[in-house]
């Protein structure tokens, strides 16, 4: 098994005995903010309170899987609560397609295309359920735990420069920006994220505009 999904495991075996100690109120939580030229910034967060703070040795996420793979880290207290931060940058959407598909837990697609006046791009996740599931099994043979493991959400925030026209997300937040909501339990190999959005083409540079 990888480093990278023995980690993903390892912070999930720490969250739910956490939860096992009766303490349910664990936010679990991403976002990608992808920018008009391509480029963006992947946020992974776990938020916890201070009396979760208290039963834990070391952080939740590893430090040197994060720095390994790219990650900068960061934690902070903010309304109360501790918060773990791990982020990655990109410089274009293709970078953040490799950085997904590497993982093998899912695989993304990518599609730009010109519909008259506006450029139109399509991203597709679709999960991989074998690899996610075998992520667990292969860890534990313990029911009581695959079952906790299984039913962890996950909230997905996406935003992007343009307007959304087309998404399979549960919640609207804007005209730019949509949020999954996942449980591990929930995953097939039907589960995908989709979304469209469309950016106006500039006809000129906008350093060749006139000024008035």
């Amino acid at each position: 098994m990888s480093k990278m999904k023995r980690t993903i495991f390892n912070s999930l075996i720490l969250i739910l005995g956490i939860m096992l100690l009766g303490c349910r109120d664990i936010d679990l939580r991403s976002s990608t903010v992808i920018n008009e030229n391509g480029s963006g910034i992947v946020k992974l967060q776990v938020v916890y309170d201070d009396f979760i703070s208290t039963k834990l040795k070391n952080d939740v996420i590893d430090h040197e899987w994060a720095k390994e793979n790219g990650y900068n880290f960061n934690k902070y207290f903010k309304d109360n609560m501790n918060i773990e931060e791990i982020t990655y940058e990109f410089k274009d959407i293709k970078e953040l397609e490799e950085k997904i598909n590497s993982s093998g837990l899912a695989t993304m697609t990518d599609l730009k295309r010109t519909k008259g006046k506006d450029d139109v791009y399509t991203i597709d996740v679709k999960f991989n359920k074998s690899a996610i599931d075998n992520l667990i099994k292969n860890n534990t043979d313990d029911q009581k735990v695959y079952s906790y493991i299984k039913n962890i959400e996950f909230i997905n925030e996406v935003e992007v420069p343009g307007n959304v026209i087309g998404c399979n997300a549960e919640e609207d937040v804007d005209e730019n920006t949509r949020v999954w909501n996942y449980k591990l339990s929930q995953i097939d190999d039907d589960t995908k994220l989709d979304l469209a959005y469309k950016i106006k083409k500039h006809a000129f540079p906008i350093s060749a505009l006139p000024n008035n």
